[in-house]
């Protein structure tokens, strides 16, 4: 019981290190002037900025009270229900990525590796597997890079779109589907954060499997995972064994250049 105490604490500071620690904490946020993506919300959805920005402020509680609220069934049902008609989830991923300069600054705090990696990287084609709301791939786009993004249809996906069309981004949008893993073609870039922890462990193998199958000849992975598990306040949340989906990794072909069985590690294929 002690070790499981311990256990809960690290993970509770690994959230609190990835600036997603719940609580009070949560209620600091509020608009600040260059906080574009939220902004954009507003306009999109048609709801006051004030409400976009109290929302973000609660989103643990209220994506929480969501998932409790669906019926009970089984865990892969209930997600897909969650992740395609949630009108609340997106509210967790504007918190995260308020700007394309705030997700510049969380990765450099992650590691500035990531970033300096990726505007070096002569290749073109860039998969975002599990693109959310579409920041990364909007910064990519502007890198010069051929863009595509993947994730699952629904509001999420819409506003990202949206997004796109609206500055013009020559972003390709993939639909993707609940409970399946299937990543089309080969990139030399592939990018994928906090998506692997809303899969449970079958799908979290075959996720690593395929995004490892996908990084061409002298590509890049940039593999970020939430490893905090389940909580209260992330019920929709699975355990994930990093080192297992590392040594898939590295089973793949690839080497892994920084962060080996960290939430944030950096990997090429020779």
């Amino acid at each position: 019981m002690a070790g499981l105490d311990l256990l809960k604490r690290i993970k509770r500071l690994i959230k609190r290190l990835m600036g997603l620690e719940s609580g009070e904490a949560q209620a600091a946020y509020a608009y600040r002037p260059g906080d574009s993506v939220v902004e954009d919300y507003a306009e999109f959805s048609h709801l006051p900025l004030t409400e976009v920005s109290a929302r973000i402020a609660n989103f643990w509680r209220i994506n929480a009270a969501d998932w409790n609220n669906l019926e009970a069934r089984s865990f892969a049902d209930r997600a897909a229900e969650f992740y395609e008609n949630s009108d609340n989830f997106i509210f967790g991923i504007l918190y995260a990525n308020t700007s394309p300069q705030a997700v510049i600054d969380k990765l450099n705090r992650f590691n500035p590796a990531i970033v300096a990696a990726l505007k070096a990287h002569p290749g073109q084609r860039l998969l975002e597997f599990g693109g959310g709301v579409g920041v990364f791939c909007e910064i990519a786009a502007r890198m010069g890079k051929q863009v595509y993004y993947m994730e699952l249809p629904g509001l999420v996906f819409q506003f990202a779109t949206w997004r796109f069309r609206k500055y013009g981004l020559p972003v390709t949008p993939i639909e993707a589907q609940a409970g399946v893993i299937h990543i089309p073609g080969q990139y030399d870039i592939l990018y994928t954060d906090a998506v692997i922890e809303h899969l449970p462990e079958p799908l979290q193998v075959e996720a690593t499997r395929a995004l490892g199958a996908a990084v061409a000849a002298e590509g890049l992975l940039v593999f970020l995972v939430d490893l905090s598990g389940p909580t209260q306040e992330d019920p929709m949340h699975h355990e994930v064994d990093i080192v297992a989906l590392h040594d898939l990794l590295t089973n793949k072909g690839l080497n892994c250049e920084d962060g080996l069985n960290t939430c944030c590690s950096l990997w090429r294929r020779p």
